[in-house]
């Protein structure tokens, strides 16, 4: 079976770069579509540059690895201009517009979504665009229309499988990302006694209620936004007295990442937090978006006895190995 893997961009090396990775062990020989490559990152290049990667007419335009993010609108049409007619089966990984392509009649199209659009549906918590709504709900309406080009939905987590019911009004079928325990085997851990939180510059992250909280607190706080290698991460949190994660995420690989490292986590009690964190054993939730409830929840950890163990054997169901399992599992099911 001849197969193509469609992803969003290929821009920052993190989750959804990792969970690609993951994809491309499935289907080693399958190209990779995407709107643009930064060829100049380092991890990006390590993991994907021996890859047959295909890139859009988004590529030639001059500063379009920096601009990424601005170009938005035209993805869309970059994605629909890829040929699939060669394929048996296109897989699309996305949280944006890889889901908008084209395929014919005889090629299934299965997409991986982590999440609708978080910029054009809310999930970012971003307000009203003002002038620039108009454009936004014409976008809105073509990722509803593009999304009944997709034969097969799979969601990255129960939140995703929701949003994706919510939005596109179809059904999907879960299969959850994984993390490498490889990268947590033999780490040595401490209390450094700090807190950190780690994500993209998203104001979705709502990293200022942990700044705010901590600093009330007294209590270090380290934030982890890119430009360290994946050593120095997984060192940093294995430092750490906890990860705190004050934003709603799709599913939240980091939360499984401290947990790997026997460390708890703090988090909003929302999103996919939810189906990483056994509460009161691996971690605590706070329920309302205020520094005031998370300052509460950051007290409460030194009365709860969460043993470095739990957290261990927690993250086990999030193997490379399952993933890859489920994940032929779940293709095999709807083909």
């Amino acid at each position: 079976m001849r197969v193509a893997i469609v992803h969003d961009d290929l821009v920052q090396w993190g989750g959804a770069e990792r969970v690609l990775q993951g994809l491309c062990d499935i289907y080693p020989d399958a190209p990779i579509f995407t709107s643009v490559f930064d060829y100049s990152n380092k991890q990006l290049r390590k993991r994907f540059g021996s890859k047959t990667v295909v890139t859009s007419f988004l590529q030639k335009i001059p500063g379009s690895i920096s601009l990424y993010k601005t170009l938005l609108p035209f993805y869309s049409i970059a994605f629909e201009q890829f040929d699939f007619s060669e394929f048996d089966l296109v897989i699309s990984h996305t949280t944006r517009f890889a889901k908008s392509i084209i395929t014919k009649p005889d090629t299934a199209h299965i997409s991986y979504c982590h999440t609708p659009p978080r910029f054009l549906w809310h999930f970012s918590q971003a307000g009203n665009y003002g002038w620039l709504e108009f454009f936004m709900t014409k976008l809105r309406i073509y990722d509803q229309v593009s999304a009944r080009r997709v034969d097969f939905f799979l969601a990255g987590s129960e939140n995703a499988k929701s949003r994706i019911k919510k939005v596109y009004r179809l059904d999907s079928k879960v299969v959850y990302p994984f993390i490498d325990l490889e990268r947590f085997k033999e780490i040595d851990t401490f209390d450094g006694g700090y807190f950190v939180a780690i994500g993209r510059s998203n104001q979705y992250k709502r990293f200022d209620l942990a700044q705010s909280a901590c600093k009330n607190l007294g209590v270090e706080l380290k934030i982890i936004q890119g430009g360290l290698t994946d050593e120095m991460v997984v060192n940093i949190i294995a430092g750490c007295r906890a990860l705190i994660i004050p934003g709603i995420e799709d599913f939240g690989l980091t939360s499984l990442e401290a947990q790997a490292l026997g460390k708890p986590v703090i988090a909003y009690r929302r999103g996919g937090a939810l189906e990483t964190i056994i509460e009161d054993k691996t971690g605590l939730f706070f329920d309302y978006q205020t520094v005031e409830s998370l300052e509460n929840a950051i007290k409460k950890l030194d009365k709860k006895k969460i043993i470095a163990s739990d957290c261990k054997k927690n993250v086990v169901t999030f193997s490379r190995e399952n993933f890859i399992k489920n994940f032929k599992q779940a293709v095999a099911s709807l083909l």
